[in-house]
């Protein structure tokens, strides 16, 4: 069983691990009946030590209460078993004319470790109001050995140990930690051989076969109470000596590596210790030291060293690492180009950065398939990378991130714009290939209704609109259609069908609202079928046959027209079809797809007029009960393969820049 070599007692002040105390009560008697001078220990002395050594010395401050003339002390001692031939203690302490302290210094040697040394130490001269007696105990305990348990054998180091020559960042995996059983100590064996340094280019094979290889050791004990969680790593030599301006070489005993605070410096504020973060399993290695021989060498300060028991948990998890709480008045008109739809969208916000945010399964049902992004106090946007939302190419997973300066938020209309980057990647998360980009909006806490202006009056419908109409899988092309007024609270519409034969619906006018209304109605006969003319849902062929579906349409504040799902429907639907009837049976569709968004015919550049003749289209229609909203998670877009990173390349000194002083 492998020991811990424990260096840390040899770089620092032996720690105080027992106190003498006394409870006994002493009657007073007046200062001015004693007789001597009333030699005394302090009463913070410390009486108990473990040391780390066979030999050294211990000092302890020595008072008097009387101090006009100089004064030689006798000390009385006795000693505990073994302890005279050990311990070295004057006979006597010597104060000065004038002086109330003094010291009194005990040597020891030749101590047996395990063994506990004592010493009664008491002062002829003392004085009943003060620990003119104490009990000295000494002890430099045994080795203990650690009984070791695997708590990971593919744990990632990330290493930075030659970060002064520009190298770093290497992932170094397949490591094997242990944890010492009842204590918080854990131990990963040098990952720095010959494999390491001839394929970094650091150095050729300079380990002998028959070197064994040392052990990094993260001591989670040694400051237990006065910094709970923090992890030293003692100075290691891990068999090799990195020497400036020659080649790295073998050296067994040389001082390689450790935690600078407190090796080199007292200032633990700006060079931490190691520290664990439970919930991602990762120790932080804290603030290290390179030592570098030769002239122009010395201590480097290496920082960013990090210890992954768990490789899985590395992957962000924001659902994990993050409490979510949802954000007030904030739900809000999601439009998604990259699905060709709209929805109302919920957003919630984390409780421990109130500029992150997420929007709680966007594009896909799957559990975990939120959508991440930042909002920071001066309105910037940004999203995190490699985020898995849901969607698959071919079967394949699809990542998504932000495109470079495509999101924004526009504070004045409470609008969010994402401008995000779809892409696939490699198993080590590196993209392989671009599937698409879009832009994504969401009007923060608003409705669908909120885009229609409210107030309008009849007379402003009237005019000729450009209204897009496609197949249900592609644009086809635009039609105009006409609005004219019937009477106050009548608008006709004319061209819906874009088929040339009279189609005129009928659009009622709200006066209260100043917007419009279209549900299922009859129309007039087109060519031999009697006909009806009613919302409906390309996507899944279902035509709304109840009056109380509705679209309600208005103006937008860019001057465009838009129908929307009224917020009563059951359903959602996206489009206006004409259909055939016989009997009240439907028999199929008699024009293609009126979309819902038009635009003024003189605003726009007028595309290819569509027109399409009468003719039945049987297809397997549905009534009503169209989802309000559908989730289609293979986009099935054939990706561009992108080009891979070049390799960077080390200097060949250390960064000076980084030089720690001692």
């Amino acid at each position: 069983m492998k020991k811990i070599n424990n260096l840390l007692l040899a770089l620092l002040s032996v720690f105080a691990l027992a106190w003498t105390a006394c409870d006994d009560e002493v009657e007073y008697t007046p200062a001015g009946l004693l007789d001597g001078n009333g030699v005394y220990f302090p009463t913070s002395t410390q009486t108990s030590y473990e040391v780390e050594g066979t030999s050294g010395t211990l000092t302890f401050d020595v008072m008097r209460t009387l101090t006009t003339e100089a004064q030689e002390a006798t000390l009385n001692i006795t000693y505990g078993e073994g302890a005279e031939s050990v311990f070295s203690i004057p006979a006597s302490v010597n104060f000065a004319a004038g002086d109330t302290l003094a010291t009194l210094t005990v040597q020891y040697d030749n101590l047996v470790q395990g063994t506990t040394y004592t010493a009664e130490l008491s002062f002829a001269d003392g004085t009943p109001y003060a620990y003119s007696t104490i009990n000295l105990s000494v002890l430099y305990p045994e080795e203990i050995e650690y009984e070791w348990e695997v708590v990971s054998e593919n744990a990632i180091l990330t290493d930075n140990l030659f970060s002064i020559y520009a190298l770093g960042n290497i992932e170094m995996t397949g490591i094997t930690v242990e944890k010492a059983v009842g204590y918080d100590i854990y131990r990963f064996q040098s990952p720095y051989n010959n494999d390491y340094m001839v394929n970094n280019g650091i150095a050729d094979a300079i380990f002998p076969e028959d070197f064994e290889f040392p052990y990094i050791i993260l001591d989670g004990e040694s400051y237990e109470g006065v910094q709970k969680g923090s992890y030293f790593i003692a100075p290691t030599a891990l068999g090799f000596e990195d020497v400036y301006g020659q080649a790295t070489q073998f050296n067994a005993s040389w001082n390689t590596m450790g935690s600078a605070y407190p090796t080199l410096t007292s200032d633990m504020a700006t060079y931490p210790l190691g520290s664990y973060d439970a919930n991602k399993q990762v120790f932080n290695l804290g603030t290290l030291y390179h030592n570098v021989g030769g002239s122009g060498g010395g201590a480097f300060v290496i920082e960013g060293m990090t210890l992954a028991l768990d490789p899985a948990l590395l992957t962000p998890d924001y659902d994990r690492d993050y409490t979510w709480k949802d954000v007030t008045d904030a739900t809000g008109f999601f439009t998604s180009e990259l699905m060709g739809q709209s929805w109302m969208q919920a957003v919630q916000v984390s409780e421990e950065d109130p500029t992150f945010y997420r929007m709680v399964n966007p594009y896909s049902d799957a559990e975990k398939a939120h959508l991440y992004f930042y909002i920071n106090e001066e309105g910037n946007v940004s999203l995190p990378k490699g985020q898995d939302v849901g969607l698959t190419t071919f079967g394949t997973t699809i990542y998504v991130e932000g495109t470079a300066g495509a999101s924004s938020w526009d504070a004045t209309n409470e609008k969010l714009t994402l401008g995000l980057t779809l892409y696939l990647a490699d198993a080590d998360g590196k993209k392989t290939a671009d599937v698409t980009s879009v832009t994504e909006t969401f009007l923060w806490g608003q409705t669908e209704m909120d885009q229609l202006l409210k107030g309008k009056k009849i007379d402003d419908y009237v005019g000729t609109w450009q209204v897009p109409f496609t197949d249900g899988t592609a644009l086809l092309g635009y039609a105009p259609v006409t609005l004219t007024k019937k009477d106050e609270t009548t608008l006709i519409a004319s061209g819906l069908s874009a088929t040339g034969v009279t189609d005129d619906v009928e659009l009622q006018y709200n006066a209260s609202n100043g917007l419009l209304t279209f549900t299922v109605q009859d129309v007039a006969p087109m060519g031999e079928y009697e006909a009806i003319a009613a919302p409906m849902d390309y996507n899944t062929i279902s035509v709304a046959t109840d009056a109380s579906e509705k679209l309600v349409g208005g103006l937008k504040k860019d001057g465009s027209f838009l129908f929307i799902n009224d917020e009563e429907n059951v359903s959602a639907w996206n489009c206006i079809c004409f259909l055939a009837v016989q009997d009240g049976e439907l028999l199929g569709m008699l024009s293609n797809y009126a979309e819902l968004a038009w635009t003024p015919l003189e605003t726009e550049t007028k595309a290819s007029t569509m027109r399409s003749s009468i003719s039945l289209r049987q297809t397997g229609i549905k009534i009503g009960n169209s989802p309000r909203r559908s989730f289609s998670t293979d986009l099935q877009i054939k990706p561009q393969p992108v080009k891979g990173l070049k390799a960077r390349k080390a200097v060949a000194q250390p960064d000076h820049n980084l030089m720690f002083t001692r």
